[in-house]
């Protein structure tokens, strides 16, 4: 008795599941067109982009992430949508016009939608188009911003859903110069950035230039490359063996105000070279270098800051 009342439970619980599903499925299908659009609407507003995903066809790979990174960290999302009408059209698909409160003013919409014999789904292009120029004050142009959550190469149109984006030059701790955007559907717009060096920004170059004096720093049969440093060795040793580092202080970085070069100066550097004198002794020698420099260029990719020494 008490397995076939196990058995009669389980058997109960699935026709509930089955059932629940053919509930849903039938709902989606009695949904109307303008229910569909309020659904629509109502996930815009709400910032739900799963909804909003299940109801578009999908952009070109790196065009969706772009799209979802940005939307996910959008500043602001629709306030009070509503849609206004629906114009169906021979083929089909219904002519969406909505409004919604974005940046602080009433702004129509459009966009389609059409029965594809299980529920509604967007039809035709239902985002906003945005580009971004870039430059320093001096007109030197620059190649990356953010948008929202997504970091996109600078004049680049950029498909977006309706939200209010915060833009800014990127990397965004290494450069400052932003602006707020709104985006709706249809007339693309485009902004132009003037971007500066962010308070932080030598700081993280600083950072590169410490590790890259390091690795100069290390132990070496003779004095390295492309690191700055010059150890006289010849005019007391007949050969070398080995040279060891000592930093006493690094070289501080200046960055260019167009943010494409580097100066860091200042560096204090102790070398010690063991080896043979020319009467054959075993010897070391101290040079003291107390101007030690390095130079080179930066390079922005996206919000990386690349450093690379002359």
């Amino acid at each position: 008795m008490k397995r076939a009342a196990v058995i009669g439970i389980a058997i109960a619980g699935a026709i509930v599941v089955v059932g629940g599903g053919l509930a849903w499925w039938a709902l989606s299908r009695g949904q109307s067109a303008e229910d569909a659009a309020n659904s629509y609407l109502a996930a815009l507003a709400d910032g739900d982009l799963a909804t909003i995903t299940a109801m578009r066809a999908p952009l070109p790979e790196r065009q969706q992430e772009i799209l979802e990174e940005a939307f996910l960290g959008a500043s602001a999302y629709l306030a009070d949508p509503r849609v206004e009408g629906l114009d169906e059209q021979p083929d089909g698909v219904v002519d969406v016009r909505a409004s919604a409160e974005l940046a602080g003013e009433r702004r129509d919409l459009r966009f389609g939608i059409e029965a594809d014999g299980s529920g509604w789904i967007l039809s035709g292009d239902d985002t906003g188009t945005l580009s971004v120029d870039v430059a320093t004050a001096d007109g030197a142009a620059l190649g990356w911003v953010t948008v929202g959550g997504a970091v996109v190469p600078a004049t680049t149109p950029v498909a977006l859903l309706p939200a209010e984006y915060v833009v800014a030059a990127a990397p965004v701790d290494f450069l400052e110069g932003s602006a707020d955007v709104a985006i709706g559907t249809g007339t693309p717009v485009s902004i132009s950035l003037t971007a500066a060096l962010a308070p932080g920004a030598s700081d993280r170059a600083q950072e590169q230039v410490d590790a890259y004096a390091d690795a100069c720093a290390q132990p070496a049969t003779s004095a390295p490359s492309h690191c700055g440093i010059v150890v006289p060795w010849a005019a007391d040793l007949a050969s070398l063996e080995r040279i060891s580092f000592r930093i006493e202080q690094y070289p501080a970085v200046t960055l260019a105000a167009d943010a494409r070069s580097f100066d860091a100066t200042g560096g204090v550097l102790v070398a010690t070279a063991q080896g043979t004198t020319r009467d054959g002794a075993a010897a070391s020698f101290t040079y003291r270098a107390d101007d030690w420099a390095l130079r080179g260029t930066v390079a922005l990719e996206g919000d990386r800051v690349v450093l690379s020494v002359h």
